[in-house]
């Protein structure tokens, strides 16, 4: 009872001031007499939340004694005062009031809706005067400019006006409004839209959006409501494509105008709608009984009424309707590519949700009235429901299901379906048309929508796209014109599924990676793009007729021009194919073996297989046949092990493509080899050769000598030897045979690079399975065994073992008998023979090892057969051809590490090739050069003292003068800037792990890697090893020494640096006193003092002029090596 008397008081002190003139003083009274009714509301709202039993029946009184007397002081205290904060406190104050008389006041009696409009008026006194009201609102008392206004008023108004508008859970019920009230509202509604088109705040601009879906409600006149819908959806629509609009403002525009479009010209409102509904029932049996019996009583007076002005106002209307819902959704697809603050962001969901919302009012409520529009609204429907997120394609799949499964009627199916079709094929042409546009979102909208029509349609459309086939095939490949293969990018795709079981065969499959090269297209850049291209032809692919489509490709391939290709034609194939990959053997869907048959031979007779060798061949055409390869692979992927029907057929074309010039088609033959291998239930690409390896040498064989008709052969050898390996002597034999009566033929031709290459990848693989089997069979040797091994054999005792080999021509030399060798060396006197030769001589042994290796025919086999190719390889060493002359190289050294443990073959073939191989250290050319020095490398590698003197007498001048001639430092080239110098270098840490020379010498890191710094290095490299190998090079220590110090300068590349420290340290183990001279005097050495005074003095300028005689004519080269010596003098001197 208490809070009782307390509010009388107050409505008796509030009641005061409407005969009261405004004044400070009573504006402060009035504000805290307001702040305290507030304090009593959220009082009493706290008991009533508790369901404390308080006598409050007084309070409805009151509550309408406070409504009133707000509503008085509304009108003529509150305006005159013009306190911002007393109108604050008044309208809060009023939505509380407002809140508690609801119940009350709702109602659509006369009486109670003038009352409610009184109260709204005295609100919209105080909104801001909208343009349209003209004058800028001098002529309305209270109203100010929006700018003036705070925003805290103006949400308190809106507030205000929704507590009185707002009928929510009321029983719905039109209202006729006179005429004055009509213009009312209409200023209201212009009001409130100049409010959230205006309102920088953006609570305030939803709150007016909220209050004008309110007041349409309120309304629900549709005739009152007609005069209003114009301007409501322009100035929704301009409220919602504001700049930088908040998305909630978006919502609450977007779900306004479809409640106005509901209310407005909805199928239910539209005159005639049950004429409508009785035609569209008239293909039941009891509407054809109904029509028969009410046609005798008809007459044949004709019905010329002319149209209303009501049907003229709806069709403008619908095509002003029809204008901004294109806008609209053109600027939701746009708006995000465009880069701009303009349009609706549709990375919002809530705004693509709200866009379904509308879409299904227009298709839904109003289908009738915007016939016009129901297309547009299906088509953004349809790309809603291939949205990623779930609130948005549920919303739009809701519609779209409602639409087909309820709203359509018979007749209406009938007559959309043909449209649709129609629809497809002219959104289609658009797309063609809109390829040149600069943004690209809006061609993958079109893209989305010709994907919706097809996942939601499915086979319904399957008649329209095989009618009309070839017009739709040719417009697909404009849309996915191919640009290119991007060789730097490298797409895997996965092959999860193992194919179908082969009961005979109890290996499982395991899971292959297929890489292929990333596909460019000409208008569509973004790699999401690109694949939502794919994903519509894949589309298409499944819901057309497989044959329809089969006939329009290769009728496109024949027709296509041979310059230009036809690689666009294969893509959209490919993709279509890639469609039935999924689907399973026993589906209906699937596609038929025989159709696959058919492909496979239409697509190997056409002409794109040839290779052609000129530089100026298209690139288009090698797209074309990479795509053309790939095809294969994809039917291979469709019927799985059913394959094998084609093995024999495609298998020799895919690895002759598989040996192609081109990366593109290399790349493409072998992932469908992969696919093949793996569908067809081969373990590995290798078995898959193995197992047919008899078909590829009598075909390969039979080409090599038919190489103008078949100038790829050699490239096809080249790659078959690179995937697989030949597993028996008698294949590795035709083949060598073949090549090398190949090379015999066409020695002065331009094959002979691929025939070199293919000969280098022959031996490469007999040499990998000796290795492999020379691991697998070597024994382990026991304690007593080991004690048995007879030692090595000297220096002297090989280089006689090598003489007798020579001498004999290859044959065993040393099957002497061993009683007539012993007392030779007993008669001679063994301490006249030492002191005649310069090294210990010891027995000769027999070489075990090789007579047993001779044992094994395989062996031999192999080992004759890189003699025959190593005695060829000699023709090509005067070859003029710098890539022809380094492949001869590169044979060359691959057969001598090969022959590297059979001495007696070894030796013979070096002292013939020798003569030949050193007019090549002479050439111009530095690759040439530096392949020669690495052949010797090799020789001196495993010959050791064999080539020894040789390399004295014959190599080391001209390498020696080669080295002098490159310098590091003033008077070398400045390098220019790689890439190596921009990659980032390795942290500390992991630095400190790498050997001990990187961190302490000191040199040039990331220089670029030229021709003349390989061959550099391919010198030293050869220096340490024949240094390393033979001690027949000792004489020249010191003058290997002083040519080589010049490349311990800090300013050589890091590579030499490392090098030429490695070629030092094989020097000291020859003569370490004559490098310690020249060390010790780039390091500017200091001896230690006497250790006894017998010793004679020494003066340091006695020390300089020593390290003058060794350096003279060095100075200028080594001024740079001091800190690098005296790291060498520690090292290899301490």
């Amino acid at each position: 009872m208490a809070e009782v008397a307390v509010y009388v008081e107050l409505c008796t002190r509030l009641s005061r001031f409407v005969q009261l003139q405004p004044s400070d003083g009573h504006c402060k009274e009035l504000q805290e007499v307001l702040d305290e009714v507030v304090a009593l509301y959220e009082r009493v709202d706290v008991l009533e939340q508790r369901a404390v039993n308080t006598s409050l029946v007084g309070f409805s009184a009151m509550d309408d004694l406070v409504l009133l007397s707000l509503h008085k002081l509304l009108g003529s205290f509150v305006i005159s005062a013009s306190s911002v904060a007393l109108q604050e406190r008044v309208f809060r104050t009023l939505t509380h009031v407002l809140r508690r008389c609801k119940p009350r006041m709702r109602g659509f009696q006369p009486g109670q809706v003038q009352r409610r409009l009184s109260f709204v008026q005295s609100c919209v006194l105080y909104l801001p005067s909208p343009p349209e009201a003209g004058g800028d609102g001098e002529g309305i008392p209270g109203s100010v400019a929006l700018s003036s206004q705070p925003e805290e008023l103006r949400l308190v108004i809106l507030q205000s006006l929704r507590e009185l508008l707002d009928d929510e859970g009321q029983e719905k019920q039109v209202i006729q409004l006179q005429v004055d009230q009509q213009h009312f509202f209409a200023y209201l509604v212009a009001a409130l839209l100049y409010v959230s088109q205006r309102d920088r705040c953006r609570e305030a601009a939803l709150q007016a959006i909220e209050v004008l879906k309110c007041v349409l409600l309120f309304i629900r006149d549709p005739q009152t409501l007609r005069q209003y819908l114009p301007g409501v959806a322009a100035g929704l629509w301009k409220s919602a494509n504001a700049p930088q609009q908040a998305s909630k403002v978006i919502v609450a525009a977007l779900d306004c105008l479809a409640v106005t479009l509901d209310l407005c010209i909805a199928d239910d409102h539209l005159p005639g709608d049950g004429e409508v509904k009785q035609q569209q029932q008239r293909f039941t049996l009891e509407a054809i009984r109904q029509s028969f019996e009410t046609q005798k009583e008809e007459t044949d007076q004709p019905d010329d009424l002319p149209s209303s002005k009501s049907d003229k106002w709806l069709e403008t209307t619908a095509i002003n309707l029809d204008l901004l819902l294109s806008r609209m959704f053109a600027a939701s697809a746009t708006a995000v590519a465009a880069g701009t603050s303009t349009g609706l962001p549709r990375s919002s969901w809530r705004v693509r949700c709200a866009l379904a919302r509308l879409c299904g009012t227009v298709m839904l409520r109003c289908r009738r009235a915007l016939q016009i529009s129901f297309f547009r609204c299906y088509d953004e429907l349809l790309v809603l429901r291939g949205d990623a997120i779930a609130e948005v394609s549920s919303e739009a799949d809701a519609v779209l299901q409602k639409l087909q499964m309820s709203a359509l009627s018979s007749e209406e199916r009938l007559r959309v379906l043909p449209e649709m079709g129609d629809r497809f094929q002219m959104l289609l042409s658009t797309l063609v048309l809109k390829l040149e546009t600069e943004h690209e979102a809006t061609k993958v909208h079109f893209v989305r929508t010709l994907r919706g029509y097809l996942s939601f349609l499915g086979s319904s459309l399957t008649p329209y796209l095989d009618a009309s086939m070839e017009s739709i095939y040719s417009s697909l490949c404009r849309v996915v014109a191919f640009a290119a293969l991007d060789i730097e990018l490298v797409v895997h795709q996965k092959i999860p599924s193992a194919p179908a079981e082969d009961k005979s065969n109890d290996k499982t499959a395991q899971n292959v990676v297929v890489s292929q090269f990333q596909k460019r297209l000409r208008y569509f850049n973004e790699e999401a793009s690109v694949q939502e291209v794919f994903a519509m032809l894949r589309d298409v692919g499944a819901v057309s007729t497989p044959a329809g489509f089969i006939d329009s490709a290769f009728m496109l391939l024949s027709e296509g021009a041979t310059e230009t290709g036809s690689a666009d034609v294969m893509l959209v194939l490919n993709e279509f194919l890639r469609a039935y990959c999924s689907k399973k053997k026993d589906s209906n869907d699937s596609m038929d073996i025989h159709l696959i048959g058919r492909i496979l031979e239409d697509l190997l007779a056409l002409e794109g297989w040839e290779e052609r060798t000129s530089h100026g061949s298209s690139r288009a055409l090698v797209y074309q046949r990479a795509l053309m390869v790939e095809c294969i692979g994809v039917c291979a992927e469709i019927i799985s092990a059913e394959f094998k029907l084609f093995l024999l057929y495609v298998l020799y074309p895919l690895v002759e493509q598989l040996g192609s010039q081109s990366v593109e088609v290399e790349r493409a033959a072998l992932a469908a080899l992969e696919k093949v291998y793996f569908f067809t239930g081969y373990e590995s690409l290798e078995e898959l050769f193995q197992s047919n390896m008899d078909y590829f040498v009598d075909s390969l064989c039979a080409r090599l000598e038919q190489l103008d008709a078949y100038p790829m052969t050699a490239f096809v050898v080249e790659a078959l030897l690179r995937h697989t390996r030949l597993a028996s002597l008698p294949l590795v034999n035709e083949v060598a045979s073949s090549l090398l009566r190949s090379i015999d033929l066409y020695q002065d031709s331009p094959y002979v690079d691929g025939l070199l290459r293919a000969l280098n990848n022959l031996l490469s693989s007999i040499a990998r399975d000796a290795q492999e089997n020379e691991h697998k069979t070597v024994p382990t040797l026991g304690d007593d065994e080991a004690e048995r091994q007879t030692p090595p054999r000297s220096l002297l005792s090989n280089f006689i073992r090598e003489m007798k080999v020579l001498a004999n021509d290859g044959i065993d030399a040393l099957d002497v008998e061993v009683e007539a060798d012993k007392e030779e060396k007993e008669s001679a006197p063994e301490a006249s023979v030492k002191g005649a030769m310069p090294l210990e001589y010891d027995e000769i042994q027999p070489d075990s090892q090789e007579d047993e290796q001779d044992k094994d025919e395989d062996v031999s086999g192999y080992r004759t057969l890189v003699i025959d190719i190593m005695d060829r390889c000699g023709y090509f060493l005067v070859e003029s051809d710098p890539i022809a002359c380094c492949l001869v190289l590169s044979l060359i050294e691959e057969g001598v590490r090969f022959l590297s443990h059979h001495q007696k073959q070894l030796l013979p073939l070096v002292a013939r090739m020798w003569p030949e191989l050193l007019p090549r250290l002479r050439v111009e050319n530095r690759a040439i050069v530096t392949g020669t020095v690495r052949v010797i490398t090799t020789f001196a590698e495993t010959a050791g003292d064999f080539v020894g003197g040789r390399f004295v007498e014959s190599v080391w001048p001209v390498l020696r003068s080669q080295m002098q001639s490159i310098n590091f430092g003033t008077d070398a080239k400045s390098s220019q800037l790689t890439r190596a110098m921009l990659l980032i270098s390795k942290p500390h840490d992991e630095a400190a792990s790498d050997a001990g020379v990187e961190n302490e010498l000191s040199a040039v890191s990331g220089t670029r890697k030229t021709q003349e710094i390989r061959q550099l290095l391919a010198i030293l490299k050869c220096l340490t090893i024949v240094c390393q190998q033979s001690e027949t090079v000792t004489r020249l220590v010191p003058k290997i020494t002083r040519v080589c110090c010049k490349f311990l300068s800090h300013a050589a590349p890091r590579e030499v640096v490392l090098q030429a420290s490695e070629l030092f340290a094989a020097l000291v183990q020859l003569n370490g006193d004559e490098v310690f001279c020249i060390v010790a005097a780039l390091a500017d050495w200091v001896p230690p003092a006497p250790p006894s005074v017998r010793f004679a003095r020494y003066e340091p300028y006695a020390v300089q002029r020593f390290y003058r005689g060794h350096l003279s004519g060095l100075r200028e080269q080594t001024k740079y090596c001091r800190d690098n010596a005296s790291i060498l003098m520690k090292r290899l001197f301490s």
